[in-house]
């Protein structure tokens, strides 16, 4: 019997980037080619948990360790698993490559001084006013991915549709010729 598990598809960047937008797009691609696949976005993920998790870093690294857990009973079960959620963190990206057979790790590149341009949640705007703590990028140093599979650079010209383009013919890439991790930039 030849063992499967499903991908995660771990797409991880600053609040803002365009994660849940592109995990969306994602989902529906995946599941339009015949692919059973789950979407976790990060903050449905805080208000199913019920909130248990504070905004503190050692908080954060606790929350995204269960998110990586909860992907990987999933993958496990050959369901392939959309994960949109900060989880700037080396341990979890570490814990997330140790434990998962097929793992894309996909950073959504925006620098700082767009992220607070755009603020659609006004987060940065609050941080920077004093109002807010805990804000990864402002007043919690983010774990940048040390080797993500593909990094998209999500401002400028690219379009959501791009990115997500970008990310299938990276997992179609792997699903033939295995782990074959490249950068590839948008």
């Amino acid at each position: 019997m030849v063992e499967q598990s499903g991908t995660v598809f771990w797409l991880t960047g600053l609040s803002g980037s365009g994660k849940s937008t592109i995990g969306h797009l994602l989902t529906n691609k995946l599941r339009l080619l015949g692919h059973t696949v789950v979407l976790l976005d990060g903050d449905a993920l805080r208000e199913v948990s019920g909130q248990i998790f504070g905004h503190e870093r050692d908080q954060r690294i606790e929350a995204s360790l269960l998110y990586s857990r909860f992907c990987k009973l999933l993958a496990d079960q050959n369901i392939h698993v959309v994960c949109a959620t900060i989880s700037l963190f080396h341990e979890t990206q570490e814990w997330n490559r140790g434990h998962m057979n097929h793992y894309i790790e996909v950073f959504i590149d925006v620098p700082l001084v767009e992220l607070t341009q755009r603020d659609s949640k006004n987060i940065y705007s609050q941080a920077n006013a004093g109002h807010l703590k805990n804000v990864v990028g402002i007043d919690i140093s983010p774990d940048y991915p040390k080797k993500p599979d593909l990094i998209i650079q999500n401002y400028g010209n690219i379009k959501p549709e791009d990115a997500v383009a970008l990310i299938i013919n990276y997992f179609k890439k792997d699903e033939v010729h295995g782990d074959s991790r490249t950068n590839i930039c948008g």
